[in-house]
């Protein structure tokens, strides 16, 4: 069930959504449309005659077509590409580049020393990169690997410039996609609190890199894809089948936001075969790395002595290791490195996905005699305990086991064994009792650390847990077994878990230690306290993190934190996860109208490729060579640059327009319900239908809409209908001098408000006003809301439900996250309704009067 620490987080995840639409931006934004300018470039300005191809693909809404450097001729100097914003000065601060490939070659270091960005204001140069600020993710790439290359501008520009200094064979396949510019303060930032928050979905691009030229035709990832996917059970492979020394990663880029600093990050990985611990040998060569704009942040090593890198156990009952650093800096790409030693053959490591979360992460499931989720002893006797040993010194002995159970949660037992000789059959160990029975499926074990320094986890082996109910043994867990381990390293001391998946129900643990044949001086260790996570649905997430108590709790597709069977949209596109555009409250990838401009998103894909980024037509081709704004249609509030709205040449009829838009600034206002899907409840068939009432406005005929038509009536251009003729200086119907500050969509010279979305009071189109089918029997008192409060709703408390039909009869439905009904009635105009029946989460209430159907979100905490 929906835990309230989870509800905290979620009420976090609105607030965050709610605020965005004015603070935040789009990152790695492309420059493009028809005030961008692309040319072949030289280090003495145009490059004539070393490329006769088109470079609008640089620039034009596409941004998957590209120009290939191949085809320049290569000149002494070196030669480049030019993208230049006619109309828009970048800020110092800005972060610029471009975005390339090498078709099937490797990014080597040899080819970054041979690049150059450059950036220039009116022609005159401002700063340039060297073959060491030169910043890319990642440095060096794998096979057809589309990469960021990064610069961060201390001064004020508007054209940016990749040249090629050196003649290198492998340059001729590079491919450039677009350039792109982005104020980095104004990049969101995920800071959800979701523990096990995976790194995935829309806009998050993996990436392999390889130290040199050597390693990486002998290393491989396999199924690289598997790591971004946002399934937490499928992985890719590193493959390192030959002892070369060198270096492989895999990497995670993303593109929409920031990760913050104090968090963990980290890699969820696992032995190729998972009946095995990582040798201490793999995990000394494993190092974690975060980025920012490609400029390294954090790097750690495993085992570098410094309890910076946590280990901790994961999918109870496999092989699954959480590796992971706390951050110092925020990041938006992180790698997990793994260093080959020269002659060593270490083999394949699984790697599943990349996540971050809060450093305090952890289940409350201690077994303590006070003060705990689970109440415990210790169990005392010869059999169970054992003691201090001869002298303390020849036998081994068990010192204040009574702090395994005690309520501080810091004290600890210690446990020592004598040196291997013939003594070595001696042990010392501890047991736990529950005064409940815990059932199969419980992960139970032992938080220690071993006092000397840790070397390695081979002495894992000389570990033992095992499980009872009463007397009875009903598992054991051993190291060179079926024993799990965690957090083999964590901050500021060497803290790690074992233990083990019950198969049988139990109700008394108990840990041994033994003394290894080759060991030579007496070992100690700490017991700190023996835990019990439950996981009633064995899927492999304890109870406490469980949020979907009968589903997949691992899935989650758009990469938020909540697994796709907890909420009611996973969408996964290329609009944003992370942006809530008309800040409605339903981020742009899950918003079937993400600008609240009356039009789904759908029919604003007017290619029908099922992509939305690439949507952005403004303009005639008769006149101008590259078409758009920069603005894609379903956030572009005019879509072609007519001086018209899109609200307002969508067909829906004044009187709808009156309530909805009360300034005129052609954005649905705050306060009219869209329910979950972002559509404006009033304007479709029945709320969160998807369904609209109305059919966008032809006037026509001609197959193209008002809002994408320059001449709507056929005729007459509808900017010059609206008397802003002086606008168009190249009489081709639409406003061509493309300055939007906002990034709205509304030119500049015609926008009312070029600090916020939208235009207040902007001209309304002569042709779609009238009366449409379907609304004719909507008047504006019908629209209103009904009320629903408290809401957030404590458990237990009354949710008062009041209908703005006091008259007729209404049923109400309240669903769970997951679609079922858990609560229903009827009333007239007001019912009081008990939640003590409902568990912490959000829900889904509907109300339906006669035809009419109403959809509402709860949180009950």
């Amino acid at each position: 069930m929906m835990n309230v620490t989870f509800l905290k987080k979620y009420l976090v995840i609105l607030a965050l959504v709610l605020f965005s639409a004015n603070i935040l931006a789009q990152g790695y934004t492309p420059m493009r449309g028809g005030a961008i300018e692309a040319k072949a470039v030289n280090d003495n300005g145009f490059c004539f005659g070393c490329y006769n191809g088109s470079l609008d693909p640089l620039i034009d809404s596409n941004l998957n077509n590209y120009v290939s450097m191949g085809s320049f001729v290569t000149l002494s100097g070196g030669n480049g590409i030019s993208v230049k914003d006619k109309n828009h000065n970048y800020p110092a601060g800005t972060i610029t580049g471009f975005n390339i490939d090498l078709g099937g070659g490797l990014i080597t270091a040899s080819l970054l020393s041979s690049l150059r960005i450059s950036t220039y204001k009116d022609g005159v140069l401002q700063e340039s990169t060297t073959s060491t600020s030169l910043l890319s993710v990642p440095a060096f790439a794998g096979n057809k690997s589309r990469i960021f290359l990064h610069f961060r501008t201390n001064k004020s520009f508007n054209e940016v410039r990749l040249y090629q200094k050196n003649a290198i064979s492998i340059f001729t396949a590079m491919n450039v996609y677009y350039a792109f510019a982005f104020d980095p303060k104004k990049m969101p930032e995920d800071n959800n609190n979701i523990c096990d928050d995976i790194i995935s979905g829309s806009g998050v691009d993996n990436n392999v890199s390889g130290s040199s030229s050597f390693i990486a035709p002998l290393s491989y990832v396999f199924n690289k894809q598997n790591i971004s996917d946002g399934d937490k059970n499928s992985f890719g492979t590193i493959m390192l089948p030959l002892g070369v020394a060198g270096s492989y990663s895999v990497g995670l880029l993303d593109t929409n936001q920031t990760y913050p600093a104090g968090n963990r990050a980290g890699f969820v990985i696992s032995p190729d075969d998972e009946g095995k611990l990582l040798s201490a040998e793999f995990l000394k060569n494993i190092t974690i790395e975060t980025y920012l704009y490609g400029q390294l942040q954090d790097s750690e090593n495993l085992l570098n002595g410094g309890g910076i890198i946590n280990i901790k156990v994961l999918g109870f009952g496999t092989g699954k290791q959480k590796v992971s650093l706390n951050t110092t800096k925020p990041f938006n790409e992180i790698r997990l490195k793994v260093t080959q030693t020269l002659g060593v053959n270490l083999g394949a490591l699984k790697v599943y996905y990349a996540f971050e979360e809060p450093v305090g992460c952890d289940c409350d499931d201690k077994i303590q005699t006070s003060v705990s989720a689970i109440a415990g002893n210790l169990q005392t006797g010869i059999n169970w305990t054992s003691g201090q040993g001869l002298f303390g010194i020849l036998f081994s002995k068990m010192i204040n086991p009574e702090a395994i159970v005690d309520a501080n949660k810091e004290n600890y037992a210690t446990a020592t064994i004598p040196a291997a000789s013939f003594l070595s059959l001696f042990s010392a160990y501890a047991t736990v009792n529950t005064n409940s029975i815990q059932p199969a499926n419980t992960f139970a074990g032992f938080t220690i650390d071993k006092a000397a320094n840790l070397a390695g986890v081979s002495f894992l082996e000389l570990v033992t847990v095992t499980l009872y109910r009463d007397n009875v043994q009903t598992d054991v867990f051993t190291g060179s077994g079926s024993l799990i381990s965690g957090n083999l390293i964590t901050s500021n001391s060497n803290k790690f878990y074992v233990g083990g998946k019950s198969t049988k129900p139990f109700n008394r643990m108990k840990i041994t230690f033994y003394s290894g044949s080759g060991i030579r001086f007496p070992q100690t260790y700490n017991i700190y306290n023996a835990f019990a996570s439950k996981d009633d649905d064995n899927d492999g997430v304890p109870n406490c993190y469980d949020l979907c108590p009968n589903g997949n709790d691992s899935i989650d597709n758009n990469g938020n934190g909540i697994p796709d069977c907890a909420e009611g949209c996973s969408a996964l596109n290329d609009k944003s996860q992370a942006l809530d555009t008309d800040g409605d409250g339903v981020p742009d990838a899950c918003d079937m109208d993400s600008d609240n401009d009356g039009i789904p998103d759908a029919l604003e894909d007017v290619n029908k490729n099922g992509f939305y980024e690439d949507d952005d037509n403004e303009g005639d081709q008769n006149f101008i060579s590259v078409l758009g704004d920069s603005v894609p249609n379903y956030r572009d509030l005019d879509s072609d640059n007519d001086g018209i709205l899109d609200l307002f040449e969508a067909g829906i009829p004044m009187s709808v327009l009156n309530t909805i838009d009360k300034d005129k600034n052609g954005i649905i206002d705050s306060d009219i319900s869209v329910g979950t899907n972002g559509i404006a409840d009033i304007l479709e068939t029945s709320p969160d239908s998807g369904v609209m009432k109305y059919k966008l406005k032809d006037t026509d005929g001609d197959g193209v809409p008002d809002y994408m038509d320059l001449k709507s009536n056929s005729f007459d251009f509808d900017l010059h209908k609206i008397g802003k003729e002086n606008l168009d200086p190249l009489f081709g119907g639409f406003i061509n001098l493309i300055k939007d500050n906002d990034k709205d969509g509304i030119m500049d010279q015609i926008d009312t408000d070029i600090v916020n979305r939208g235009a207040p009071g902007s001209p309304l189109s002569p042709y779609s006003l009238q009366g449409r089918v379907g609304f004719s029997n909507v008047e504006p008192e019908v629209i209103k809301d009904d009320k629903i409060y408290p809401n957030p709703v404590k458990s237990g408390d009354v949710l008062n439900i009041e209908t703005k039909n006091p008259e007729g009869k209404t049923t109400y439905y309240i669903y769970s996250a997951q679609g079922q009904l858990v609560k229903s009635d009827s009333f007239v105009g007001k019912i009081q309704v008990s939640t003590a029946s409902l568990v912490a989460g959000f829900y889904i209430v509907k109300l339906q009067t006669g035809e009419s159907v109403k959809s509402y979100k709860i949180i009950v905490k």
